[in-house]
């Protein structure tokens, strides 16, 4: 199976975050124009409970994965994460001010995961940045802004702008500098499609919003990545919007969000149903799930989302092999 790493570098502001299963759509829609409808339905049936073709994670902070969701520190450790601190004579301030900073975190370093991969848990990763002065916090790593962005109300009878009628959406500005990375593991695709699709994706834009500007990006897609994972695992962090299968795990550390999904290209108006999807319910990246049965991926294509036969929602996780404390 290829591997490879869809590194994204923003060039607009963006209505929608860089999920797997939104990713998955503009992937879908972009076959459907590019390939044909019989392609883009004979990709879709290669899907089953044994066999994934594409797995895809969310993005995240280039160099950076998401914080694993574990056990919370008893008592006992984090009284002594405080007696290792306070060996600098260090203030219980301090202490507690670094603490809440580290609970805050969404995203850790991809190396700091490498040191911790066989015993993995917040004691361990919170011991080893004890010593370390520099406290990242979520705005630092994402490096963006949330702006409120006011926008004229439209009267669809007449095609005029509604007078005295505002309301406001809110853009995530991207810095310059910023990048995102999205893990990819692909076993149905020429890389020259593969190329093809992002292309598509890339010209139309992403997410809500992308016919007026919204979701421009450019990208590099770089063959072959190495995450760190465990030689004796006995979990995985998912990294991708997940909708598990009932024999996926038999116990889990979690964050959950409910996805409104949204059909795309020209059903978005005209068909029967509407255009948004059932709700769903997806667990995030980084949580954590304890199982003996370690698999390429978890997960599924969730049927029965739309009125409209055959639209599915993409559920499937890309794991990384851990090993829990």
């Amino acid at each position: 199976m290829a591997k490879y790493k869809l590194i994204i570098t923003p060039r607009s502001p963006f209505q929608t975050p860089f999920h797997s299963d939104t990713l998955f759509g503009h992937i879908c829609w972009a076959l459907r124009y590019l390939k044909g409808e019989n392609e883009l339905l004979r990709f879709l049936k290669t899907f089953d409970d044994n066999n994934a073709p594409l797995i895809l994670s969310s993005g995240f902070p280039k160099d950076f994965l998401p914080m694993p969701i574990l056990p919370p520190l008893s008592i006992e450790e984090e009284e002594a994460l405080w007696l290792e601190y306070k060996k600098d004579n260090k203030a219980r301030l301090d202490f507690d001010r670094k603490m809440k900073n580290l609970r805050k975190l969404s995203y850790v370093l991809v190396s700091e995961i490498e040191t911790i991969k066989d015993n993995l848990s917040y004691y361990n990763f919170y011991l080893k940045q004890m010593n370390d002065e520099i406290s990242l916090t979520n705005k630092d790593i994402l490096k963006t802004e949330q702006v409120e962005v006011w926008h004229n109300s439209k009267n669809r009878l007449t095609d005029r702008v509604a007078e005295g009628k505002l309301f406001a959406k809110e853009d995530t500005f991207y810095k310059e500098d910023m990048k995102l990375c999205m893990f990819i593991e692909d076993n149905y695709f020429e890389r020259k499609v593969l190329n093809e699709i992002f292309d598509f994706i890339a010209l139309g834009g992403y997410g809500a919003d992308k016919s007026v500007g919204r979701g421009a990006f450019s990208y590099e897609l770089v063959e072959g990545w190495d995450l760190p994972e465990s030689n004796n695992p006995t979990a995985f962090m998912t990294l991708s919007h997940y909708h598990p299968k009932p024999e996926d795990f038999h116990n889990g550390f979690y964050d959950i969000s409910t996805k409104f999904g949204k059909i795309g290209g020209h059903w978005a108006t005209r068909v029967d149903g509407g255009p948004y999807k059932m709700p769903v319910l997806m667990l995030n990246p980084g949580s954590i799930f304890i199982t003996n049965n370690q698999k390429s991926f978890y997960g599924r294509l969730i049927p029965n989302v739309h009125k409209q036969k055959g639209v599915v929602h993409y559920g499937i996780a890309l794991p990384l092999k851990v090993r829990i404390a």
